[in-house]
This record gives structure tokens, C-alpha cells and sequence, in this order.
């Protein structure tokens, strides 16, 4: 049986019981098992949880978040993320999408360490060259994910930096995710530029570049952090 206490942070944070066991009753009936929350933020509430044998991540709408098509919006980008990655013939770094409604969207569970955390465990060059791939990837989709400097949104898996919570991003002809990853994570950390070898001068020539050509500039940071 599950506790009573788990199952009312589906209807966060009003925790009303008749609409928490009525989203219940609808994961339940889509064969998704509720494991353990996870984490809230100002729109929705994150559940660790089991569908076919696959470890998922169901966000919930707050109860009191007022911005329509919320989850819907998400989910629809996560979706066009995953078909643009199809598209090119490149890894996606978005979760993949296994259902979404107006109150909940179940997707892809992300294992791993926060961007900070990884660096101190793996290869910094490597994690930093990771975080370049992902960020250029949603650069070229065009989707301003806009919240790249959160160091929760970005996670390392061990081979590949995941990005995850798009509720807050949207369609853009000149998305800036590469640019505002460098400005956040890079740019100010003068004792990581000097661990991993590059100098803030030769940091800026690099995101010069990549302002003129997203490519060349793009092959140039990853030919920088080559080990």
C-alpha cells in the first residue's frame, strides 16, 4: 500500500485527496509505479517511478501553477527534440517522451552527477566537452532550453551531458544555450580555465568565433578540450 503521503504530493501543494488519487488512478492504469518524489519547483513536482520495467520521471502539475498548456508545451518540445535528433543522425540529450497530459508527462529518468559534482569526479575536458556537444545540439534545433545556468539541469551520465527541465523554454531562431553555458560555467571560473588548460582570452576568441559561424566555432571549442 502506498503512503498516503506520497501519493497527496500529486496534487501538490493543495494536496486535496480526490484529485491526487484520481492522477494516481491514471498513472496506475498506464502501468506507472510511484518509487519516490523527487524534487518541486514553481510548476511542477517531480516523481522517481516504474513503467514496463523502465526507470521514468513523472513531472505533475502544481496545483496552484496558473500558465496553461504547461506539461502540454514540454512536452512537445521534448518530442521535437527527439525528431530533430532522428533527423541529423546525433544523440539526443533531451529524456525521451513515453506519455504527457494537461496534469502530468512521463518521460526518461536521468541518472547521474550535476555538472559541478562531475567535474570533480570524471575528467573535467571530457564533462565541459560533453556540455558543448549538448548545448550546440539545442543550438542548432533551436530551442532555448533558458535555464542552462542551473547546475541541476545539466547531468553527466558518465558519457554524455544530459539536459533536462524544459518547461521553461521555447522555439528561437538565435537560441544562446552554447553561449550562456561558457558565460556561466566557464568564463568566471579562473581556476577551472587554468585546470583544464585554456586562458579566459582565448576563451573569448572562441565564443567570438561562434558567434560569426556556430559550426566552425562549435568544432573549435570541441578541438580545444580534445585531451
Amino acid at each position: 500500500m502506498m503512503k498516503e503521503e506520497l501519493y497527496l504530493l500529486l496534487d501538490y501543494p493543495a494536496r486535496r485527496k480526490e484529485r491526487a488519487l484520481k492522477v494516481l488512478k491514471e498513472l496506475q492504469e498506464l502501468g506507472v509505479k510511484l518509487l519516490q518524489f523527487v524534487a518541486k519547483g514553481y510548476r511542477g513536482v517531480v516523481f522517481k517511478g516504474e513503467l514496463k520495467r523502465e526507470t521514468v520521471a513523472i513531472k505533475v502539475k502544481r496545483s496552484d501553477a496558473v500558465k496553461e498548456r504547461l506539461l502540454e508545451k514540454e512536452c512537445e518540445i521534448l518530442k521535437y527534440l527527439e525528431s530533430f535528433s532522428r533527423g541529423i543522425g546525433d544523440e539526443n540529450p533531451a529524456p525521451k517522451v513515453y506519455h504527457c497530459t494537461s496534469a502530468y508527462l512521463i518521460m526518461e529518468f536521468i541518472e547521474g552527477l550535476p555538472f559541478s559534482a562531475a567535474l570533480q569526479s570524471y575528467d573535467p575536458k571530457t564533462v565541459i566537452k560533453e556540455a558543448v556537444r549538448s548545448c550546440y545540439f539545442l543550438d542548432r534545433a533551436k530551442v532555448k532550453h533558458s535555464e542552462i545556468k542551473g547546475e541541476k539541469h545539466l547531468i553527466f551520465d558518465g558519457r554524455k551531458v544530459r539536459v533536462i527541465d524544459f518547461e521553461s523554454s521555447s522555439y528561437s531562431e538565435k537560441p544562446r544555450n552554447l553561449l550562456q553555458f561558457v558565460g556561466y560555467h566557464l568564463i568566471r571560473r579562473e581556476e577551472l580555465l587554468k585546470e583544464i588548460g585554456i586562458t579566459k582570452e582565448r576563451l573569448k576568441e572562441l565564443i567570438e568565433l561562434y558567434k560569426e559561424n556556430p559550426e566552425e566555432g562549435f568544432k573549435a571549442f570541441v578541438k580545444e578540450l580534445q585531451n
